[in-house]
């Protein structure tokens, strides 16, 4: 460990030797060449101890010892907590240990003494396996607790697996030109939630329970490296239309759509939103997006676009049962006439929307009431042109006028 490290000197309450017992592990969380870096040992009275290194130096190592009760000890040890909030505890103590682990010195201390620079660094799980693979924390005026929303939380939990199953697609595009076909894109899209926090909303995902060997790690490899290569161009000055070298057109535009479906919102208390984890951790660290990142990404997106083909506005009527922010999409059931022009007889349409209209449709998504969409389809799918309450648009007429089935 860095020496610089061993030179902090602990300030509070100098204590005895064996007044914490003899900090022998009964359980070895996480060990390094043989020596236990986080473990678990019992004091006098048989109470839980969390023991973790901070440095080494001159022969000694230095723990931070934090009093913990089973439930915590459960949350560090399924990854759903980091070690650095398992060990912000109001009873810690920092032990100096020797090479033949007696306990040289104790003190006791507050943990808020403890400089930031020999602590875990926030996220770090107990050991790296349980390090979160994917994570998205919504930074902004609106967040926090009491703050953030139910719609702001559908957001980023859709946005993760929007953004993952756009980087999914094209890895496993590559997959199957060389002739290996792994698991379907939801096995690398759909993750199982791992841990929220509602400090500065943030939610992680972990790898999938029923893992390929090597095989998952090359996918998810291949997907950080696309994320990385994304946000770079995102962010390089030069022409919007210059292609990404080793991706073709249509996986240029799926890479900026999934990167679109990371970013903010145009509008609300959400204004940041931080990228992390094991996916893009070791290519580059965390990345924060901005409503610029949003409309840069629009704006690649437009790039690489082909110019679609168009065909006459129609229109509907159905209830907005799904939405999906990060992608600006949303799919319209019981559908009045169901039979669509252009589409025949269908039970739903999925729509794709343009940030004016936002607002209707998570109006018209979190209420259910029955809507008027006029459209039209461009290419293979249907943009959504104007969206009204049902007996608004009967009264009024919509904004599109000679749009009829």
């Amino acid at each position: 460990m860095d020496g610089d490290r061993g030179m902090w000197e602990p300030v509070g309450k100098t204590l005895g030797q064996d007044v914490l017992g003899s900090l022998e592990p009964t359980e070895i969380l996480y060990e390094f060449s043989g020596e236990p870096l986080t473990f678990v040992a019992l004091d006098p009275d048989a109470e839980l101890l969390l023991v973790h290194s901070l440095c080494v130096f001159d022969r000694t190592s230095r723990y931070l010892v934090s009093a913990v009760d089973a439930r915590i000890l459960r949350e560090v040890k399924a990854g759903r907590i980091d070690i650095l909030t398992a060990l912000r505890q109001p009873r810690c103590w920092i032990a100096d240990i020797a090479e033949d682990a007696s306990v040289k010195s104790l003190w006791r201390i507050e943990f808020g003494s403890i400089p930031e620079r020999i602590l875990p660094r926030p996220g770090a799980m107990v050991s790296p396996e349980l390090d979160p693979l994917f994570r998205l924390r919504l930074i902004g005026s609106g967040v926090g607790p009491g703050k953030t929303s139910a719609a702001d939380i559908r957001m980023v939990a859709q946005a993760a697996e929007s953004g993952l199953r756009g980087l999914a697609r094209i890895a496993l595009d590559e997959k199957k030109q060389a002739g290996r076909v792994p698991r379907d894109i939801r096995h690398y899209s759909d993750l199982p939630y791992q841990y929220s926090r509602a400090a500065s909303f943030e939610i992680a995902f972990g790898r999938p329970h029923d893992r390929l060997p090597g095989v998952d790690d090359e996918v998810f490899d291949a997907m950080g490296h696309l994320l990385v290569r994304g946000f770079n161009a995102l962010r390089a000055n030069g022409d919007d239309r210059a292609p990404i070298e080793g991706l073709n057109a249509d996986q240029a535009l799926q890479l900026f759509e999934a990167i679109k479906a990371m970013t903010p919102p145009t509008r609300g208390g959400v204004d940041r939103v931080e990228v992390g984890g094991g996916l893009v951790d070791g290519f580059a660290g965390s990345k924060v997006l901005t409503r610029d990142d949003r409309a840069r990404s629009v704006q690649r997106i437009k790039a690489a676009r082909k110019v679609p083909r168009k065909e006459a506005p129609f229109r509907v009527s159905g209830v907005i049962e799904e939405a999906d922010q990060g992608a600006s999409t949303f799919t319209l059931r019981q559908l009045d006439p169901p039979e669509v022009p252009g589409a025949g007889p269908v039970p739903e349409i999925r729509f794709r929307f343009e940030d004016h209209l936002y607002d209707a449709v998570m109006d018209a998504f979190n209420s259910l009431e029955r809507m008027v969409v006029v459209g039209e389809h461009v290419d293979a799918f249907c943009q959504a042109l104007d969206v009204q309450v049902a007996a608004d648009a009967s009264a009024g007429g919509t904004e599109t006028e000679g749009a009829g089935s």
